[in-house]
């Protein structure tokens, strides 16, 4: 099967020597699928993550990564101290239901003072910095879980994984 591409068309920071890896997202499930990570590059010869992972666990916006041969995501090496809480609408919602869950995950998001990126129109990944205050982000989030309106986690509820060779 060919290998298919999770891509971030608007990463959380843009600078002018930005670079594009990949994550081999079948560590986490997700089998003949890899994520597109923009970073930024160091002097050190490692990298800045500079989008919010979509399906990536154990990484965030800011941690610093080592990459191989490759360009393939195979090693973080420091946290930048964010975390990363995705939400996942569920299919089917009805036009009103969709749009009021898919504006209040934006609206939560940007009003805490997080970046938000969305990975098509169910699929959102929000940054959360050491000092953010997430408590009304997730009360929104388990509101909506237990109405079966969507599925949310930390993205560091399983730890980073490199490419299985």
């Amino acid at each position: 099967m060919p290998k298919r591409y999770v891509v971030h068309e608007d990463p959380a920071v843009r600078t002018a020597s930005q670079r594009i890896a990949m994550a081999d997202l079948a560590p986490f499930g997700f089998p003949d699928l890899q994520e597109q990570i923009w970073l930024g590059r160091r002097e050190d010869g490692l990298f800045v993550v500079q989008c919010v992972p979509f399906r990536i666990y154990g990484l965030n916006l800011f941690d610093v990564v080592r990459l191989d041969e490759d360009d393939v995501l195979v090693e973080v090496v420091e946290k930048g101290g964010h975390r990363t809480l995705r939400a996942l609408l569920e299919a089917g919602l009805a036009p009103q239901v969709f749009d009021e869950v898919a504006g209040g995950i934006t609206e939560q998001a940007r009003s805490g003072g997080f970046a938000v990126e969305w990975s098509g129109d169910r699929h959102a990944a929000i940054d959360v910095p050491a000092d953010g205050d997430a408590a009304s982000l997730v009360a929104f989030m388990d509101a909506h879980e237990e109405a079966g309106r969507l599925f949310w986690e930390w993205s560091d509820s399983q730890p980073f994984q490199g490419p299985q060779r």
